[in-house]
């Protein structure tokens, strides 16, 4: 079959869905066997991704990222969710959270439905931003907010999901007895910073303009720790970022993150602190790293043996893998280490970087870096600026990023008392009309 050919029949997949981890290891079985049968004619094997893209029914680009990532470890890459949801950028600023949630709440009380467009009037009027109805709704979605139908008929409503509402609130319940025992809360995050970071405002005459580069440039990737007075000392680290293509997620991995965490965090902590950080995937490995679904069925029976695990002989994969699932050790690898020292760490609650003071710095220290963009910049000056503009944070800014987050998490504390007084109040409603149809 010709390269030409291979778009002639449409793929009976949906387009959109993210490879399981079979599927991913069918596509590679299918690009070798396209590849093998090439070589032996001995033609050229640079349509093998086209074929095997054909065959499997998703685009040449896919097989491409198989391939290259079984070449260079020897598997396939792991599954990820629909939209790389967790490291999605979006132009909806994340100091804009809890107004939104506000905003939604309050809307709620005084009885008017809140739509997406009355978010995006709100994003419009308080912070300047014109976003797509689209990309509000997203960004709604990624904060844990579902578009449903209301409890009344006819109605539609924002609702916020009740599992982050409680994760929320069980975060704000546990920091806030951290607090009370002594400890001293810390922060961490990572950033990063484009060589050609600069601000786009300034005064113009009639068809003036601002020469600035073009692009974005490299990147320094970043990370570092607040606590209630201060950055803490000698844990910033800075690096530049290889991986241009993706997130600066990318760029960071567990062997970078854990290194910083041994090496820069912990031997700078004030005695008894609490480490708060977000559920950044190479943040939450655990020592036992684990894969069931990529473990050859004896291994998973070898392991549950070993742990006293009972299973049976009848038992096919599914059930084993389900069944160790259950019983691995999860618990971050750095929890351990922060207990082996004297610490607590603490998890941010998903979709809240709006309770962690570290991303009010990021947002100085940028802008701080952005006033100093001039067309003969070198990378390595960006650099410099950057930790310039770190040692420029005082210790009254740290006090008062910090006295922010305690606003935000008292009103959010309250907030999440009066959705659950709110619901309560509309169940026994309910109940009540339930009870008095029933009687009818």
């Amino acid at each position: 079959m010709k390269a030409s050919n291979d778009t002639v029949s449409k793929s009976v997949r949906q387009q959109g869905k993210p490879l399981s981890w079979d599927e991913k290891w069918l596509v590679l079985n299918i690009y070798q066997r396209c590849r093998d049968e090439l070589l032996n004619q001995k033609k050229t094997t640079s349509n093998a991704y086209q074929r095997a893209a054909y065959y499997a029914g998703v685009s040449r680009k896919v097989v491409v990222e198989i391939v290259s990532h079984y070449r260079k470890t020897g598997t396939i890459p792991p599954p990820v969710e629909a939209g790389n949801q967790s490291n999605h950028k979006t132009l909806v600023q994340y100091n804009t959270t809890s107004k939104i949630r506000q905003f939604i709440f309050e809307s709620h009380q005084e009885g008017t439905a809140c739509t997406s467009k009355h978010i995006q009037d709100l994003l419009h009027k308080k912070f300047h931003l014109e976003v797509p109805l689209r990309t509000v709704q997203r960004h709604l979605h990624r904060l844990g907010f579902e578009y449903k139908r209301n409890h009344t008929p006819k109605k539609n409503n924002l609702r916020e999901k009740q599992s982050v509402r409680q994760q929320r609130h069980s975060y704000l319940h546990e920091i806030h007895k951290i607090r009370q025992n002594g400890y001293t809360i810390v922060y961490l995050d990572e950033s990063f910073l484009h060589h050609y970071h600069g601000q786009k405002f300034s005064w113009f005459s009639e068809d003036d303009f601002l020469d600035i580069p073009a692009g974005k440039g490299k990147r320094w990737c970043f990370i570092h720790a607040i606590s209630e007075l201060n950055m803490v000392p000698h844990a910033l680290m800075i690096f530049e970022g290889k991986n241009r293509k993706e997130d600066y997620h990318g760029s960071f991995n567990f062997e970078v993150f854990y290194n910083w965490f041994q090496k820069k965090l912990l031997p700078n902590l004030p005695p008894k602190s609490c480490i708060v950080m977000d559920r950044a995937t190479y943040h939450m490995v655990p020592e036992e790293r684990l894969i069931p679904s990529q473990m050859k069925k004896y291994d998973i029976q070898k392991w549950l043996t070993e742990h006293n695990v009972s299973w049976e002989e009848s038992w096919l994969k599914p059930l084993l893998v389900t069944t160790i699932e259950k019983h691995i050790d999860k618990t971050p690898i750095v929890q351990k280490e922060a207990h082996k020292n004297g610490h607590e760490l603490l998890i941010l609650p998903v979709h809240h970087p709006e309770l962690n003071p570290i991303e009010l710095v990021w947002a100085y220290v940028k802008n701080e870096c952005a006033k100093k963009l001039r067309n003969d910049l070198t990378f390595t000056e960006v650099r410099e600026n950057l930790k310039e503009s770190f040692n420029h944070l005082s210790e009254q800014m740290c006090k008062n990023f910090y006295t922010h987050i305690i606003k935000t998490e008292k009103e959010l504390w309250m907030l999440d008392l009066e959705l659950d007084s709110l619901d309560e109040f509309i169940n026994n409603d309910v109940e009540k009309l339930r009870s008095f149809l029933t009687h009818l």
